[in-house]
């Protein structure tokens, strides 16, 4: 999908808010498009921003749970993969379509891991993110077993995805789907510290996470 690909591969875990953030202050500074695999500290569940909290609450009562700034279903984490994608303003995949960004990026993965983009016939709707595939989510096997959501902010693209450990692939194998070169760097101490201010004053925050 890229020419050139930055790539933050995790020294550090951390937990829900703290990743929301992350990507937000990647975003903001994004240069180049860069990938970033996530390192949960503990168990996890993200869900989309439009959804209800009360329904998060409620089938997942044990786990902490964080409301995304990207849309689509509730994710658990903590055995995925979960990784994020920042497309800066101007670079011609930030403005496609979502249908096409995820025909695209899903496809990508596809063409190496094999199985098919989801059609028509296997959409279904539901709160839960893999038990309700979408049209072009990858299916293998009859199952869903990657799907992300986007958010756009001043001309950027942020793509959050998770992909079912059970398929085999691992955070270097995108970076060889995804990207020609591929320049490798690990998070800079001011960006942790930037995330760690947003991940506090919003993510943490019961006004973010029971706002619906």
């Amino acid at each position: 999908m890229f020419d050139e690909l930055d790539v933050i591969i995790p020294a550090e875990a951390f937990d829900g808010p703290m990743q929301m953030a992350l990507d937000e202050v990647l975003l903001s500074r994004v240069q180049r498009p860069t990938l970033r695999v996530y390192q949960w500290k503990a168990p996890c569940v993200t869900f989309g921003y439009f959804q209800s909290h009360a329904l998060v609450e409620k089938s997942y009562p044990d786990l902490p749970a964080v409301r995304r700034w990207s849309g689509g279903g509730m994710v658990v984490h903590g055995e995925d993969l979960t990784f994020s994608l920042m497309i800066p303003a101007g670079n011609p995949l930030s403005g496609t379509s979502p249908s096409l960004f995820y025909r695209m990026l899903h496809g990508a993965v596809s063409s190496r891991l094999g199985g098919s983009l989801a059609g028509d016939g296997e959409v279904s709707e539901g709160p839960s993110c893999f038990a309700s595939p979408s049209r072009d989510d990858l299916m293998v096997d009859g199952r869903k077993v990657l799907g992300g959501a986007i958010r756009r902010s001043g001309g950027a693209l942020l793509y959050q995805g998770s992909l079912l450990t059970h398929s085999g692939l691992k955070g270097e194998d995108l970076t060889s789907y995804l990207g020609g070169i591929c320049r490798m760097r690990i998070l800079e101490t001011e960006e942790i510290s930037a995330a760690r201010l947003i991940g506090e004053g919003r993510y943490a925050t019961i006004s973010w996470n029971r706002r619906r």
